[in-house]
Formats: structure tokens, C-alpha cells, sequence
């Protein structure tokens, strides 16, 4: 039987007779979809408003065609129904995206460009709708102008591929940015167009054809910039009004304009604080950083807030709310302050929890919190407690965050990374100064994660033969005492050490004790049992005359007692804080008349410059002497060295100070003496193009030092100097420095050394 169709398509209907109506079903008995591949029938029929047992009306028809089209699924659409009653839907899917590939895109990379190309809705597997193209080139188009890219084009090849897919291959040509043309300032008196220009990232094309390439976030910062420039020097009402970006004809270049509103400088009259303080407005006021009669300064309205915030901090007020009202008299040109502050409620700590330590166990790290739980939140507490962690020496990275739980308390979660704080040494070594050495042995600071400081070791080189073993509990009781004690056994050759003709065999005993004074201070003892045997070799006169008067073998008693106060915030590359030693080493005699005392004072001060560039400033000084029966002077083995790296660098280990006396003429070997003074001044930063660089720095130095024979024939003039660069890396067998110096001072005589380096030490 033949079926009569009657086929509605878009939004027109082929229904206009009622005699052609009256002969169709007048309800829905089936639906048929054809030409569906990848989208289901389920899905197809989901989007429809029509359904089986429905009755057939235009608008329900024309209603099932939009919601079709708005998937974005199908690029043509029909629907007819037959004789029977049965629904036909004939669609033509959109093509899928099979791949997008680039060309030319240097400035911008591929995964930047495949990520804003998914913004779009374009990825590998997407439905393909070729509407979208113009938003592909304009989107495109304007990342590169944002960079100053202007002249940039971009253009989209679609390719058909079987099994209804395409690919798109988008072609860029990036050409060459637009330089800065001219920049123009509308509206300002008080400072001149080249200051401003200045202080801006973007500059001017000069004399020589240099020019800075335009980018639409480096002219966002500048606007910045010129904002608070004038708000912190008086300028309350400045206002950048607009500004605009103009091209030349062949886009190669851009002419800024910016027009400002400076209005008038306005002074400080008056300071003054409501709300509930907490704290006494006495206080407040000598944490503000602005004061009455001062120029209005944005930057130092913000410092003031956030020392207050920090101030309520303290008395567990972490989320307190302080805002700075400013009243401004246009006739007087003056600014009335308010600090308006309302302190929320008393916030407590009610967990502290660690994340990142594998090995080192959870006691080790809250022992150095100052944070507790269930007490007060304080932030001094919380930056103290980040210091002391990152002190210790452990972790590469120790930070402490907050987590809000209520209005009242906050969580702290503990984050740390740690580092190898030992190592396992069998092998063979050099250095300038011992020659190849070798080396067997433990050396841990953290052993299995307990704290406790261990050291096994054996060295055999020219100069050196050595063996110790010691172990330290840093927390013996709760409170911090700390308590050692060790074994060693050392034969030093002098002459290989570039120093003198003698030998010296050293064994004992040792005990040390240490326990806070402060939060930053220790006292530290020590006791050593001690027995040292000396040999001269080839006539040397000042060991023969020493061993005629004292004999050959000494026991002596050595007791040492030192303070240290140590604010640093990092254990290897501190930016801020210094550390202060002050010790002393008094050695009593049991079988001989040999006794005499040392005394050591040094400083290591360390002033952020920036964020990534610090000032270290050092002194190091160091006096001994004898004292008891016929002894006027400190031992020649136990003399002070200077030079090399740890010292002044740019002279050989152990080289500066006087020479040995013989009878015909001035020794090569130096002498030592029983005052040394060596200082050095530092700029410290992170190794530069190294994206991870926290194990690494580079510093350009000044040292100076020399070596005294008692401490009133100290001259400055006779210092030795040096300048130069370092490197320091901590290695995963120990720190690593090395440095290139060339002096500044030096006399004829001295032996100098530009490259050096050293494995082990902490510079």
C-alpha cells in the first residue's frame, strides 16, 4: 500500500490543508531516527517534545527542531511522518574533532595554545562546529596583541578525514612585536614625564633604536605603579583617568597615553583608633608607621594595619578586622586617620597536624613548636615555630599554614620536605689542601628520624689521619638540655698542611652539655681528656726549643664553655637574623707545665635586600695565650691559621700571618700567631635560569683577614683582601662550595690562589 508523506522541515510546514491534515493520524504512533552515528537514539529522543501516543501540532515539531540545533550536535535536521503515524527524524551529524595541530608559534607553547583552544570547546574527540572558527582566530589573535604581538596573524585549515572527522591545522605567522613608540602623561604638575617614566617596566625606544616590547600586563603593573607613587607622597585623590593604545599603520609600534588626576598633596592631621583596641593606644602608637604631620603615604597606612593585625595576633585575636578611615579636608589639603578596629573573637588552635615527614617522627618536629594546641592563636608563635624548623637542618622546606575551622579556632597543618641529613662515605676524595684523602664513615644529624646527632668516622690522608665517634641527644630532658660525648683519635703533619716541619698525635675523651637561656641563647660546656704527643722533623728550631723546655708528650684537661645566640630563619641559606658565639677553651695540665686558653668571638649577620637578594656580613676573631709557669705564649702547634675559602679567600689554606725566623732569612712556612681577625662582606642569591634553585647560591664577596703574633701588633693597614664570586650547592653527600678571587690587597711574598673549593663545610 503506498503511504502518503507529507515532510515539515525548519520552522515551515507542509500542513496547510485540512483535507491533507484530516487524512494523517491525528496522534503519534512511533519514532524512527536515521542517520545518527555517534549520538544514541536515547539521546536524540531526550531533546524532543514530542512522543509516542503524543498528538502532532507545528509547535511541538518546531520546539523538538530547536532543542535539536542547540546541542550543536547536528548541522541539518528533517522530520516528516508517514501514513502510519510513525515519527521520521532524518539528522547529519557535525563532524568530531580527530586533531588540532600548530605551526609558527614560538612566543606562545603548544600546551598554552591547547588549553585556550579548549576554553573554546575545541579538543581532540570534541563535536566540530565551523561557526567556531572566527572565535579561534579572534581569541588567538588577542593573546598575542596582550603580549605585543599586533602584527600576528592566525589562520584555521580544516581537512576531512573519513568516518565524518576532521582536523584542524592552525597556522600562525607571529611577525615581530610592536616596540614602544612614545609614552605621554595627561595631567601632571607635580612630577615630570621622564621621573615617571622611570619608574615604569616600559620604556621608550632610545637614541640607538632599543625599545621595550609592549605587552598589555606590563602596562597594567605600570598603571600600578604611578598609582601608588603618588599615594604614598601625599597624593590621596590621584586617579589614573584612562589610558590609551594607539598603533602605528604597519602595527609596528604603540604610543601610550595616560591621562591622571593628580589633585592635591595632602598631610597626615591627626591619628586616632576606635572600635575595641585590645591593646592600649599607646601601644598602637608605636607600631604605626605613620604619623601626625607626615606626607599621606598608602604604603605605610598598610604597614601600620598589618603591624596592628600582627600586635592582636598575639592575644589570639588571628582574624581581627582593621580598617583605615580617611576623612580629607579639601581646604586645609589634610588627611584625618582613623584605624577602625574590631577584633572578632578570640580564635585557639584546636589541632596541629604534620604532613611530608616519612622519616623523621612527629615528636622531633612539635618539640620545636611554640605554637601549642588548645592555646591561643599566635602568629609570633607560628613564625618562630617555621624558623626553628627550618633551622634544624632537616628539611629542605618547612612552612606552617592556617585552616579556619569556626569563628574561634583554626587548624595548623605542618608542612615539611625533607632532605638528607647524612650520608654514608667509603671512597676517595680531593682537595687543594690535603691532597687525595680517604674517607669511611657515618655522619648523621637526624638518625632514624630521632634527632639525635651522630658522627662514625675514619680519614687517611698526607696530612690528616683521623678517626671519631660521637652522639648527641639535642633534647636529653624536655626542657632542652642537650648531652654528648665522644671518642677521637687525629695525627696531623703539619708540613703537608702548608705550614710547618712537626708532627702532632692527639687522643681522648669528650663530654659536652648545653641547655637554653632563651628562646635564641645557650650556654654550652664541654670537657675534654685529652693526650697529645709532638715529633720535630728536618731542624725545625721553634719545635726543637719547644719540646727542650716542655718534653715530647702532654696530658692536659680541656674545659670549654661558649654562649650562642642564634636568630637565623634557615639552617643552610639564611635572608634574615644572625647568629653571635662567644666561647672559650682553657687547658689545664696533669703531667707537663703546658697551659693555655683560647677565646673565640663570631658573628654572622644576614639583611634581606629583596626577595631573593641578601647581605651577609661576618666577623670572626680569635685570640690565645699562655698562662701558669713560664708560659708567656700560646703553643706554635696550637697557633691560628688565615687564608683560603672559609677564610679569605683568594690566598692559599693557612698562608697569611708571619713566617718562621731561621738564622739566614724570613721561612716559607708560615707561623700562625696567637691573634687572628678575619671579616667578610657577601651578597647572597639564588642561582639564576635555574627554575628550582633552592640547594643552590651565588654571592659576590669581600673578605679581609691576617694573622697577628699577639693582638698589639694588630694593623689594619696590613690586612689582607680579596673579591670575588662563590657558588654553594647542598649535595646529597654534604654542602659543596667553591670560589674564584683575585686580591685587592697583597703584598710580595703572600701566595695566592684563585680557584678554590671545599666538600663538607657550611659556608
Amino acid at each position: 500500500m503506498a503511504k502518503k508523506i507529507i515532510q515539515i522541515i525548519g520552522l515551515s510546514t507542509a500542513l496547510t490543508a485540512q483535507s491533507s491534515l484530516a487524512q494523517l493520524p491525528n496522534e503519534i504512533r512511533g519514532i524512527n531516527v536515521q542517520g545518527n552515528e555517534r549520538v544514541s537514539l536515547e539521546t536524540v529522543r531526550s531533546y524532543l517534545t514530542l512522543d509516542q501516543g503524543d498528538a502532532l501540532t507545528q509547535q511541538a515539531i518546531q520546539e523538538s527542531i530547536r532543542k535539536l540545533y542547540a546541542t550543536d550536535f547536528f548541522q541539518d535536521i528533517a522530520i516528516s511522518i508517514d501514513e502510519e503515524g510513525v515519527l521520521q527524524i532524518q539528522v547529519q551529524e557535525r563532524p568530531s574533532i580527530a586533531e588540532v595541530r600548530f605551526e609558527g608559534n614560538e612566543l606562545i607553547k603548544t600546551e598554552d595554545m591547547q588549553q585556550a583552544m579548549e576554553t573554546l570547546g575545541i579538543k581532540q574527540g570534541r563535536i566540530f562546529n565551523e561557526a567556531q572558527m572566527e572565535r579561534i582566530i579572534v581569541d588567538l589573535k588577542r593573546r598575542y596583541q596582550n603580549q605585543g604581538y599586533y602584527a600576528a596573524d592566525v589562520d584555521v585549515t580544516v581537512e576531512t578525514l573519513p568516518r565524518n572527522r576532521v582536523a584542524l591545522s592552525v597556522d600562525i605567522v607571529e611577525n615581530e612585536p610592536a616596540s614602544i613608540g612614545q609614552i605621554q602623561f595627561v595631567g601632571n604638575h607635580a612630577f615630570g614625564d621622564e621621573l615617571l617614566k622611570r619608574r615604569m617596566l616600559l620604556s621608550e625606544s632610545s637614541t640607538f633604536g632599543d625599545s621595550d616590547k609592549y605587552a598589555k600586563p606590563k602596562l597594567q603593573s605600570d598603571l600600578e605603579t604611578l598609582r601608588s607613587y603618588y599615594l604614598d607622597r601625599g597624593f590621596a585623590k590621584f586617579d589614573v583617568r584612562s589610558s590609551q593604545v594607539s598603533l602605528s599603520p604597519d602595527k609596528t609600534e604603540v604610543f601610550i597615553t595616560v591621562n591622571m588626576d593628580e589633585g592635591n598633596q595632602y598631610r597626615v592631621s591627626d591619628v586616632r583608633y576606635s572600635g575595641e583596641t585590645i591593646v592600649s593606644e599607646t601601644e598602637l602608637d608605636v607600631l604605626k608607621e605613620i604619623e601626625e604631620g607626615m606626607l599621606f603615604s598608602r604604603s605605610k597606612v598598610v604597614a601600620s594595619v598589618e603591624a596592628f593585625r600582627n600586635r592582636l595576633s598575639e592575644e589570639g585575636y588571628a582574624f581581627a578586622e582593621i580598617e583605615p578611615i580617611t576623612k580629607l579636608d579639601e581646604t586645609e589639603r589634610t588627611v584625618s586617620l582613623d584605624f577602625r578596629i574590631e577584633p572578632k573573637s578570640r580564635v585557639y588552635v584546636r589541632r596541629i597536624s604534620i604532613e611530608g615527614n616519612t622519616r623523621t617522627q612527629d615528636h622531633v618536629i612539635r618539640r620545636e613548636l611554640r605554637q601549642l594546641e588548645s592555646a591561643p592563636y599566635s602568629l609570633q608563635a607560628v613564625k618562630r615555630s617555621k624558623t626553628r624548623l627550618n633551622q634544624l637542618g632537616y628539611f629542605t622546606k618547612a612552612n606552617i599554614e592556617t585552616d579556619r575551622v569556626s569563628d574561634n579556632q583554626v587548624d595548623l597543618i605542618v608542612q615539611v620536605e625533607e632532605e638528607s641529613t647524612g650520608s654514608f662515605n667509603a671512597g676517595v676524595g680531593y682537595s687543594q689542601l690535603d691532597g687525595v684523602s680517604f674517607q669511611i664513615g657515618v655522619t648523621e644529624r637526624n638518625v632514624i628520624g630521632s634527632g639525635y646527632r651522630a658522627n662514625i668516622n675514619a680519614n687517611y690522608s698526607a696530612s690528616i689521619k683521623s678517626s671519631n665517634i660521637s652522639l648527641t641527644n639535642p633534647y636529653f630532658t624536655e626542657d632542652g638540655m642537650s648531652l654528648g660525648g665522644g671518642f677521637y683519635f687525629r695525627n696531623i703533619d703539619a708540613e703537608e698542611l702548608n705550614v710547618s716541619n712537626y708532627k702532632v698525635d692527639t687522643y681522648g675523651v669528650r663530654t659536652n652539655i648545653g641547655y637554653p637561656t632563651s628562646e635564641y641563647s645557650r650556654l654550652n660546656y664541654g670537657l675534654k681528656f685529652d693526650n697529645q704527643s709532638i715529633e720535630c722533623i728536618s731542624d725545625f728550631q721553634a719545635c726543637d726549643r719547644f719540646v727542650e723546655d716542655m718534653g715530647e708528650d702532654f696530658q692536659s684537661v680541656r674545659v670549654t664553655a661558649g654562649w650562642t645566640y642564634d636568630t637565623k630563619n634557615s639552617f643552610y641559606f639564611p635572608t634574615d637574623g644572625h647568629d653571635t658565639s662567644v666561647s672559650t677553651e682553657v687547658v689545664i695540665p696533669t703531667n707537663s707545665d703546658l697551659s693555655f686558653y683560647k677565646i673565640f668571638l663570631k658573628e654572622n649577620a644576614y639583611f634581606p635586600l629583596t626577595d631573593d637578594f641578601t647581605l651577609k656580613l661576618k666577623g670572626d676573631v680569635a685570640y690565645g695565650d699562655g698562662y701558669g709557669n713560664n708560659q708567656d705564649s700560646l703553643p706554635f702547634f696550637e697557633n691560628f691559621y688565615a687564608g683560603g675559602i672559609g677564610s679569605v679567600r683568594g690566598f692559599e689554606p693557612n698562608s697569611l700571618g708571619p713566617r718562621y725566623q731561621t738564622t739566614d732569612a724570613v721561612s716559607d712556612d708560615p707561623k700562625g700567631g696567637s691573634f687572628r681577625v678575619v671579616t667578610n662582606a657577601e651578597i647572597i642569591f639564588p642561582m639564576p635560569f635555574i627554575e628550582n634553585s633552592e640547594n643552590l647560591r651565588v654571592s659576590f664577596f669581600v673578605d679581609a683577614g691576617n694573622v697577628y703574633d699577639s693582638y698589639d701588633e694588630v694593623e689594619f693597614s696590613s690586612l689582607r683582601s680579596a673579591y670575588g664570586a662563590a657558588v654553594s650547592w647542598i649535595t646529597p653527600v654534604g654542602p659543596l662550595a667553591f670560589s674564584l678571587a683575585r686580591p685587592l690587597k697583597s703584598e710580595d711574598g703572600d701566595e695566592l690562589q684563585s680557584f678554590q673549593f671545599n666538600l663538607g663545610i657550611p659556608m
